[in-house]
């Protein structure tokens, strides 16, 4: 079984790349790229299935999933990738047993993966690894921030978004009028291999009742802690905090 995945990867990576030949149409250049991402991330999950197996005999008082660069000292840190404690695709599931932590923290992830299906696992998954009590903090870009901005036509808001989440990216020339701030807010960059794209867009009434139909207890808002949270990801996100 192990040499027939072997093969199958090195098929598809040869057919990924090519993306990049000129005959290539757009279409079918952003489709293979992002088949080559995705073998990608399935070959980094794979090669780490021992360590998750491992993972799972332990209990952890504090997680994080998918921080990205913002390692969490203290707390057992999950992502598809180093510089993560533990490399593992969370859209299979929380390598952690049952009733195994207290605590799991995660920001400007959720809305990374698709709806319903990944997004719904991840939320039972989260219900699963936590003690009774425990709790998730999840944090997305506010999508009602980003519609009553439109609404109100408020370009300061555009502007401010704008400086905050895009001045380093290479889409500026693309964000002429505030339409163009929302498709980017609930779309992200289209083929853009540095970022991925978003996939849903969430306000805390959506968050309220995901947690809620999945059997958590409570659900409030979260204060934003510096202790924890990227203080880049404060403005224009929306935080709660949902109990077991």
């Amino acid at each position: 079984m192990k040499k027939l995945y072997y093969y199958l990867i090195l098929i598809i990576e040869k057919l990924a790349n090519l993306a990049e030949n000129k005959f290539a149409t757009h279409g079918l250049g952003r489709s293979l790229r992002q088949l080559r991402k995705e073998v990608g991330l399935f070959k980094l999950h794979s090669e780490n299935l021992k360590n998750q197996k491992l993972a799972a005999q332990r209990n952890y008082n504090d997680v994080q999933v998918s921080g990205g660069s913002h390692i969490l000292v203290g707390f057992l840190n999950i992502d598809i990738q180093p510089p993560a404690d533990l490399i593992c695709d969370v859209r299979e599931g929380l390598p952690l047993g049952k009733s195994s932590c207290k605590l799991i923290f995660s920001e400007h992830f959720f809305e990374h993966i698709d709806y319903p299906l990944s997004a719904k696992k991840f939320i039972e998954e989260c219900y699963r690894v936590l003690k009774p009590g425990g709790q998730i903090i999840l944090g997305v870009p506010d999508a009602r921030v980003i519609i009553e901005g439109y609404y109100k036509h408020n370009l300061g808001l555009l502007e401010e978004q704008k400086e905050r989440w895009y001045k380093n990216r290479n889409c500026l020339e693309h964000i002429n009028t505030y339409i163009d701030m929302v498709n980017y807010v609930f779309r992200d960059q289209d083929d853009d291999q540095k970022y991925t794209y978003h996939l849903w867009a969430y306000d805390y009434d959506k968050l309220e009742n995901l947690f809620k139909q999945n059997g958590f207890a409570d659900v409030k808002q979260w204060e934003f802690d510096e202790k924890i949270a990227n203080p880049k990801r404060k403005w224009g996100s929306i935080y709660v905090i949902a109990t077991k």
